[in-house]
């Protein structure tokens, strides 16, 4: 006579201890997914802070590296700027030049509100077009620039007897919820400015 298998099932205690392990294992799971989530955005947010800085300068070396000594309205030798903005004019290249233009731009970077504003200006400083905006939600700027003997000054007149042009220019932005980004470019070096000779006749 074949005896009959007994059968049973899974009393309380073993479905508890089941539960249990299977509440941890996917504990563990959404913890590893949660941490992936985190650094991907981290990841992001880092790579579009360099994505803004390398942006900026790109453009900023690119206009200060074609700086010219040439008149303008509002800045005698061509370059002028104070903490918050600089006017300056460029040679620009070949292959940006358009039909009937000289081959020179005038260009103001300036903040606007919270908003990093590119413009290229007459040379009576009327804006042409809205600008470029290069940097939004801006909470920290600043602007100094470098005289040749080293110096860091708040804003740049071209006084003799420094150069027409700065050594360098630094900018110094924020943006809410990202990175402070510090940039340093420098320019050509333009001809010294006169110094101003006394008027009066000498006396013997």
């Amino acid at each position: 006579m074949i005896g009959k298998t007994a059968e049973r099932g899974f009393t309380l205690v073993e479905m508890l201890v089941a539960l249990v392990i299977f509440a941890v294992l996917a504990g563990a799971g959404v913890g590893l997914l949660r941490a992936s989530v985190d650094t991907q955005q981290a990841v992001s947010g880092a790579l579009a802070d360099l994505g803004t800085a390398a942006r900026l300068r790109l453009l900023l070396g690119n206009d200060l590296g074609q700086a010219v000594v040439r008149p303008i309205t509002g800045a005698r030798e061509g370059f002028t700027g104070d903490g918050r903005q600089f006017l300056m004019v460029r040679a620009i290249d070949t292959e940006e030049r358009g039909g009937g233009t000289t081959g020179l731009q005038a260009v103001r970077w300036s903040l606007d509100g919270d908003r990093l504003v590119r413009t290229a200006v007459t040379s009576d400083g009327t804006p042409i077009g809205d600008g470029v905006v290069l940097a939004s939600n801006v909470t920290q700027f600043a602007i100094r620039f470098r005289t040749r003997t080293g110096i860091w000054l708040n804003a740049w007149t071209g006084l003799a007897p420094e150069p027409a042009l700065p050594a360098a220019v630094e900018l110094w932005i924020e943006c809410a919820g990202e990175a402070p980004v510090s940039l340093v470019v420098a320019l050509p070096e333009g001809p010294r400015l006169p110094v101003p000779q006394p008027t009066g006749e000498a006396t013997a």
